[in-house]
């Protein structure tokens, strides 16, 4: 996660000034702790955008993605994705006559002359050629992938943490114990 934070005259003059009276120490633990919950809330609208561009449900996008927190060793946070590309099996993949239809990135589709091997778990396969071998496999969408484009690019692009008053808010705990 990049942060940007815009130069606010008076907000710089109040942290720089509670940095002065508390010590680095304190801090940069109220600046990592302000990091956290930010970027909770930014993990957050980004999954649930993940789960509308992809289609792909919401426990396999929360097992598929982590975060990184901040500590006061490493001022960043960071939301990772981990995972392939994943089957079409996994978007309700039904045979019809004219092949398969299945909901991958969250939208009905056609795969003319697919077809899907039970013996497989249900995995949708196309023929290469027109003789029966060789056939490839079939995927939908990937969440590392998706996750940097799209509608989850925007919703983390678009939710522009407050850390600034996080962090002022942070230090007022500070300073009243």
């Amino acid at each position: 996660m990049t942060l940007i934070i815009k130069d606010l005259d008076q907000t710089r003059i109040h942290f720089q000034a509670a940095v002065q009276r508390l010590g680095e120490g304190a801090a940069t633990t109220a600046f990592a702790r302000a990091l956290n919950k930010e970027g909770d809330k930014v993990r957050t609208k980004v999954r649930r955008a993940l789960r509308q561009q992809t289609g792909i449900k919401a426990g396999v996008i929360r097992s598929q993605t982590k975060t990184i927190p901040a500590t006061k060793a490493r001022l960043s946070y960071k939301i990772v994705a981990t995972g392939d590309h994943m089957s079409l099996a996994h978007f309700g993949a039904k045979q019809f006559s004219y092949g398969v239809r299945a909901k991958p990135w969250g939208r009905s589709q056609r795969f003319k002359s697919a077809f899907i091997v039970d013996q497989l778990k249900g995995e949708v396969f196309i023929r290469k050629s027109k003789e029966r071998l060789p056939i490839r496999r079939l995927y939908g969408p990937s969440t590392p992938k998706e996750l940097i484009k799209g509608a989850s690019l925007r919703s983390f692009e678009g939710s522009c943490p407050a850390v600034l008053d996080e962090v002022l808010r942070q230090l007022s705990v500070l300073f009243e114990h």
